[in-house]
């Protein structure tokens, strides 16, 4: 991931209805970390939580540059 896509990064956070999180969920599945349904709706069933615990970041429940970072690291 270059500087520029880095530095683009929003945050996501409950509640939004987006693109961004539909592709925020399609992540967590293929990581491993089923999200339920690819409804593009930030609810509790996104797994974000779990994702966050197992790699040992701040579990804030936040998708935010370093949750995206990790999630997208090749």
């Amino acid at each position: 991931m270059g500087s520029k896509t880095k530095d683009a990064i929003v945050t996501v956070e409950k509640g939004a209805k987006c693109n961004l999180t539909w592709i925020l969920q399609a992540a967590l599945y293929l990581a491993g970390h089923n999200p339920g349904s690819l409804d593009s709706i930030f609810g509790k069933g996104t797994a974000l939580y779990k994702f966050q615990k197992d790699k040992k970041m701040t579990a804030d429940k936040k998708a935010g540059k370093a949750t995206i970072t990790e999630l997208f690291a090749a």
